[in-house]
């Protein structure tokens, strides 16, 4: 059986190597449920909990001591959620914000879990977002208190993105 031609196989070897190098960046970016950030045991707990109303009625279960899943320290992936502003720049962008499960969070009582609540300090400020509208907020997970009068937060994470989620 003869090989053919040289070009074509050089040619052939390059692209081989070529996605070789670049898998990594071609694979899809791993996608964090927010159920992933509660331990087993809380998440059971919750569950059995009464629906509770805007009228108080039954009461809130406190969860500000929720605690965090430890296998989820260093996780590389992206969540959905959405953006509560924590500091506004002059520029009108935003220099640290929380990411939270769903819209609202944060200003109506009780806020989530702080397992629920990631804190975002970005190297550099993002664009001010539409507050209704969620995203996807990319990067590292890390296991990390923050506190604010907005909420309690047991994760942070070290932003790559903000895009706008489509679902």
């Amino acid at each position: 059986m003869r090989l053919g031609n040289t070009s074509m196989w050089r040619l052939l070897f390059s692209a081989l190597i070529w996605l070789g190098l670049h898998a990594s960046a071609i694979a899809e970016v791993r996608s964090i449920d927010w159920l992933e950030l509660i331990p087993a045991e809380e998440l059971k707990e919750m569950e059995s909990q009464p629906i509770v109303d805007h009228n108080g009625s039954p009461i809130a279960p406190d969860y500000s001591n929720s605690h965090p899943v430890l296998t989820m320290n260093d996780v590389e992936g992206r969540i959905p959620g959405y953006i509560v502003p924590i500091s506004v720049t002059e520029e009108n962008t935003i220099s640290e914000f929380f990411v939270v499960p769903y819209f609202g969070a944060c200003i109506h009582v009780p806020p989530p879990p702080p397992n629920q609540i990631i804190y975002v300090k970005p190297d550099k400020p993002i664009e001010m977002t539409e507050i209704w509208a969620a995203y996807w907020i990319e990067g590292t997970l890390k296991l990390e208190n923050q506190a604010n009068s907005l909420g309690q937060s047991s994760y942070s994470m070290e932003l790559s993105s903000v895009t706008p989620w489509e679902g």
